[in-house]
């Protein structure tokens, strides 16, 4: 999550407190308190949520398994069945199924692409299958801001999620000085994602709340 950027130049740029609130919004509709724990394996296989396109049309995900080669998996625009999807590996899906947090941050960076990106993902149906590739496997050189990266937007979305802001400040009254093992165990997430977002929380308090 600390890497140099390798997404493409989003449509519109996100700032955190943005991206907190559309977070906070997403758990709403899901049903989740700030303080709860979402299971991602429940999530990914009961996708009921419809994202709207630029032009006002509404437009259903699905989560699928899919066999994929060197990748955890995608979100992708079916121009036949008009939904969007995000396609998981076989091994992605184990680790819903073991309740791995890689898996669960996968859904949940995923999803922020199938929220954030719907226009991208259906252009990007329209384009050539290498143009598609190429653009998947990200790593190519940017001129663009962190703001305005695809893959930055999705992951910070990603931490918003799984960690909502309003939910750090609830157990940090409740224990004290928060610690990325109090938000790993409570929110079910690696400790690499735990920590970063508690830098996050720390630096930025006042923007995320």
């Amino acid at each position: 999550m600390r890497q140099g950027l390798v997404g493409v130049r989003a449509d519109r740029g996100y700032s955190y407190e943005r991206l907190e609130k559309i977070a906070a919004y997403v758990r709403d509709r899901l049903g989740h308190s700030s303080t709860e724990a979402i299971n991602t394996l429940l999530l990914f296989d009961g996708l009921d949520i419809e994202v709207r396109d630029g032009t006002g049309q509404d437009i259903p995900l699905h989560g699928s398994v899919i066999e994929i080669n060197g990748s955890e998996g995608y979100a992708k625009y079916d121009r036949d069945r008009c939904v969007i999807e995000i396609l998981a590996s076989p091994e992605t899906y184990d680790w819903l199924e073991k309740g791995h947090p890689r898996g669960g941050f996968f859904v949940a960076h995923e999803l922020g692409h199938c929220l954030l990106h719907t226009d991208q993902l259906v252009r990007l149906a329209q384009m050539p299958k290498v143009q598609q590739a190429a653009l998947h496997r990200g790593g190519q050189e940017v001129g663009h801001k962190t703001y305005q990266d695809t893959e930055w937007q999705a992951n910070a979305f990603a931490g918003a999620l799984l960690m909502p802001a309003q939910g750090l400040l609830i157990l940090e009254q409740e224990h004290g000085e928060l610690s990325p093992d109090t938000i790993t165990e409570h929110f079910q997430v690696s400790a690499e994602a735990a920590g970063y977002r508690l830098e996050l929380y720390n630096d930025r308090k006042e923007q995320l709340l």
